[in-house]
């Protein structure tokens, strides 16, 4: 089973970085990469600030250098929100964690998308941000679509990407979504966190089918339904847990 993920905004060097890359998905991002770093290497502020999405000049100067820095990051450890803090891949065991490096693909606004195991520089890029007046899900759709095609044929698909990147790749065959509810209203940091918590469950169970991810009892939630509509089943679940994140 493939597990379609989403980025974070959040982003954080990590201890153990690579001298030179992995990327284990071959497609076509050489211009967008190199229109990206001829931006970085502007001096303008106010350009800099809405690639980055930040104001402070310290924060630009911050993200500017750690971008330039020929250092590569393992993917799944440098996105750092709400759903990768859920996750907490660094305190799952050896097997755990491969089944996140060989199951996990993460797609991305600068590199179109990723294994979790994969190796790239630093960078920051806000989310809908052209670069030089490319549309990054324009830029890599048309990239992308033969190559996750074949990534993901006789695979089962849980797709818990945000909407937005459904831009990027449109599923071919049928698969699984989640919703998740907190009376009955979708709360945008709930559904994130719990995302990274099925995605945790999946890896601990090794889940590799629909079968399989039927079985398993996620915490704290309850399945109330499930929505086919046409190659989409919806599981959606109500969060029974009273604490705030």
């Amino acid at each position: 089973m493939k597990i379609l993920f989403s980025p974070s905004e959040a982003k954080k060097p990590t201890l153990n970085p690579l001298t030179s890359p992995i990327n284990s998905i071959i497609c076509d991002r050489d211009e967008i990469l190199q229109k990206y770093y001829d931006l970085i290497s502007s001096q303008d502020e106010s350009i800099l600030g809405q690639i980055f999405g930040v104001k402070s000049a310290n924060d630009i100067t911050k993200i500017k250098n750690l971008t330039m820095q020929k250092s590569y990051h393992k993917a799944v450890l440098m996105y750092d929100g709400v759903a990768y803090e859920a996750l907490n891949y660094s305190n799952l065991d050896e097997s755990s964690s491969r089944y996140i490096d060989e199951n996990l693909l993460i797609f991305s606004n600068l590199y179109g998308v990723l294994r979790a195991g994969d190796y790239i520089q630093f960078y920051k890029l806000k989310q809908g941000e052209k670069i030089s007046q490319i549309d990054s899900a324009k830029y890599y759709k048309p990239r992308l679509d033969k190559v996750l095609d074949e990534i993901l044929e006789g695979e089962d698909i849980l797709d818990l990407r945000a909407g937005y990147y459904d831009k990027f790749y449109s599923i071919k065959t049928p698969y699984i979504t989640m919703k998740f509810l907190k009376n009955n209203k979708i709360v945008s940091h709930f559904a994130k966190y719990y995302r990274g918590l099925v995605l945790r469950d999946l890896a601990l169970n090794k889940a590799s089918n629909f079968d399989e991810l039927m079985q398993i009892k996620f915490p704290n939630l309850s399945l109330l339904e499930i929505r086919k509509t046409k190659l989409k089943s919806e599981l959606v679940f109500d969060i029974n847990d009273d604490c705030w994140i």
